[in-house]
């Protein structure tokens, strides 16, 4: 956890964490939520595989 003087600055993990409540969780708003936090990194992934894939592949091939 990281403590921040305000909420806003919250880093995303933080903010999911604290959507669940003491008594009951709403799985539904917490699946939602891990989604939208995950969209940008699996973008990332998407568009810059192919460099991902050349770096992996980069220390095992030998030249």
């Amino acid at each position: 956890m990281i403590v921040t003087s305000r909420p806003s600055i919250q880093p995303i993990t933080v903010a999911l964490n604290n959507m669940a409540g003491s008594y009951a969780v709403q799985w539904n708003v917490q699946m939602a939520g891990a989604l939208l936090a995950a969209i940008p990194t699996l973008l990332v992934y998407v568009f810059l595989s192919r460099y991902f894939m050349s770096g992996l592949l980069a220390g095992s091939l030998k030249e």
